[in-house]
């Protein structure tokens, strides 16, 4: 069955990254069966084989649908799993060995891939397509000169563009999403001119390199997508409150914070003085006093800040754990956008 995209309320970009599947993986089960994650492939963790990787996201997520695209190349390439991701990225015979991948597993939702050889690309979306589950289009920053070209071509093979998404990806956003939203309205006019029956999210990150002195931020990416004044079939993506450039070390450890999503907001609660866990607890007990704190909203994420408040030194001790209990926070908010009855109406138990 074709996913019903009219159902859909958010297309997080996620990757298999420690972090992103534990906080996939702790949502509550109505909000897994609500939302649509697009996980980008890669190695998992230092894992050989690519089962690795696609074990851990039957993990996090069962076997309900998710959308599978092809990550970045990585350096080095030298184990096994590298040459299995560089055999799926090969577009002889219309990418026949992506396709095979997405035959061999029922609950993915293929992402296609961009080849200088268009008859391979071409087959690719045609074989895609005929699998009968959705076609989705992931379309970044360098690729935009394109976009008529890619809508085309797409439209062509798929009855105008029927089960297809369009993710326009902008990369990282900021203030200026007035302007923006006037440049994605043009690219939505030119995907539909081509492929008028397909749906568009529009995705992007806004999440800060830097914490020094900034104690809140606008999403503006959610603030982009509210912009937009026309949102039919148009749905909201983000990478799930991740950065667009993974951060790669360096100086030490970051000093200890906590980061509070809101529907439009992140709160950041940064420790000047303490390192260490007693950081991490200085900062969840301010995260609790603050105004915004919702005792409400009862999710993994809140319970590790709770547990953290409390001297549990298995809750959050390190950039990684509060890194999955922020994602895990802003993935449950932004599913239920703007309807906090919603948001808060789980009932589930969490482990440690």
């Amino acid at each position: 069955m074709p996913v019903e995209w009219s159902e859909v309320p958010y297309l997080p970009l996620l990757s298999i990254r420690p972090a992103e599947m534990r906080a996939l993986e702790e949502l509550p089960n109505t909000t897994k069966d609500r939302l649509l994650p697009i996980v980008h492939l890669r190695p998992w963790v230092g894992s050989h084989r690519l089962e690795n990787a696609t074990g851990r996201i039957a993990e996090a997520y069962g076997d309900r649908r998710v959308v599978i695209a092809m990550g970045e190349r990585e350096q080095p390439n030298e184990r096994p799993v590298h040459a299995e991701l560089a055999t799926l990225r090969q577009p002889a015979h219309g990418f026949r060995e992506w396709c095979s991948f997405f035959e061999q597993n029922d609950n993915y939702i293929p992402a296609m891939q961009f080849s200088p050889e268009v008859p391979e690309e071409e087959a690719q979306i045609a074989r895609l397509f005929g699998l009968e589950r959705g076609l989705v289009v992931i379309i970044e920053r360098p690729a935009f000169g394109f976009m008529g070209v890619i809508a085309r071509r797409v439209g062509e093979r798929t009855g105008g563009g029927q089960g297809v998404c369009f993710v326009i990806d902008f990369g990282i956003a900021s203030r200026d999403h007035l302007q923006v939203a006037a440049v994605a309205t043009g690219y939505i006019n030119t995907i539909r001119e081509h492929a008028p029956a397909a749906y568009v999210a529009l995705s992007a990150s806004s999440f800060p390199d830097s914490f020094v002195g900034v104690s809140d931020q606008p999403i503006y990416e959610r603030r982009l997508f509210d912009t937009m004044a026309n949102t039919d079939r148009l749905i909201y993506s983000d990478r799930g409150s991740a950065r667009v450039e993974r951060q790669t070390g360096g100086g030490g450890q970051p000093a200890p914070r906590i980061d509070y999503p809101l529907f439009d907001l992140w709160d950041f609660y940064r420790s000047d003085d303490l390192v260490g866990f007693p950081g991490y607890q200085q900062q969840a007990i301010n995260v609790m006093a603050g105004g915004n704190w919702n005792p409400a909203l009862r999710v993994w994420g809140t319970q590790m800040i709770e547990r953290t408040a409390a001297g549990d030194m298995s809750a959050i001790g390190s950039p990684q754990k509060a890194t999955a209990a922020r994602i895990n926070l802003h993935l449950q908010l932004q599913t239920f956008y703007g309807a906090p009855g919603d948001a808060e109406d789980t009932d589930e138990d969490w482990s440690g």
